[in-house]
C-alpha cells in the first residue's frame, strides 16, 4: 500500500491542547493505523480556540500542503459559542467544497453539544453535520466524544479537552471509520 498523507484539520481537540504531542487525536490514530497496517502519515492541522469560521482562513494552508486526504473536526468551539448553527453548517460545507475541488477526500467528523447546552440549540446543532455529509456524499463520523461522553475521568480539570485515556478511546472508537475511509482511498 502506498504511503497517505493525511492532514487533521480542527481545532484544539485535534491540536491536543493540554497534552504532550505524541498523546494528541492525530498522533494516538496514526500509531493505530502503523499498527494495523497503513502506511500514513497525519499531519497535524489543529489550533486551539478554532471556530470553524477561523478554520475557513486556514483552509488554503491546509490544501497547499498537498494531503493524499483530510479530516474537518470542527464545531466545539461554535457550540461553546451558541453561534448559529446555519453558520457553522455553511462554513464546514465550504470546507468540504474546497477539498473536494482540490480533489483531497475528506472524512467528517461531528461534534455532540454538551449538556449544559441549551436544548433547543443542540437539537439544531448535531444536525449539522449529517446534513453536510449528505450533501457533499462524504463519509461521516458523528460523534468525535463517542465512548467517553461527559465522564469525568477522561477529561482534563477544565472538563471539555481530553486527557490521554480519553483521546485513546476516542480513536478506539472512531478508528473503523478511519480504516474504511483509507481503504476507499488506498482502492
Amino acid at each position: 500500500m502506498a504511503k497517505i498523507t493525511l492532514a487533521a484539520f480542527g481545532d484544539s481537540l485535534t491540536e491536543g491542547y493540554g497534552l504532550p504531542a505524541y498523546s494528541s487525536l492525530p498522533a494516538q490514530l496514526e500509531r493505530c493505523l502503523l499498527e494495523e497496517g497503513f502506511h500514513v502519515e497525519i499531519t497535524n492541522f489543529g489550533l486551539s480556540g478554532d471556530t470553524s469560521a477561523d478554520g475557513l482562513f486556514r483552509l488554503a494552508d491546509v490544501i497547499e500542503s498537498g494531503p493524499d486526504a483530510a479530516y474537518i473536526e470542527f464545531g466545539a468551539n461554535d457550540c461553546f459559542q451558541l453561534m448559529n448553527p446555519q453558520q457553522t453548517k455553511a462554513n464546514l460545507a465550504r470546507m468540504v467544497e474546497a477539498f473536494q475541488e482540490a480533489g483531497i477526500p475528506v472524512l467528517l467528523i461531528g461534534f455532540k453539544p454538551m449538556n449544559f447546552t441549551p436544548q433547543s440549540y443542540s437539537t439544531e446543532f448535531k444536525r449539522i453535520f449529517s446534513q453536510v455529509a449528505d450533501e457533499f456524499n462524504v463519509p461521516l463520523y458523528p460523534d468525535l466524544a463517542k465512548g467517553i461522553g461527559e465522564k469525568p475521568e477522561y477529561y482534563q480539570q477544565d472538563g471539555v479537552h481530553p486527557n490521554i485515556e480519553g483521546v485513546a478511546i476516542m480513536v478506539s472508537n472512531m478508528f473503523p471509520a478511519f480504516k474504511t475511509f483509507l481503504e476507499s482511498i488506498a482502492g
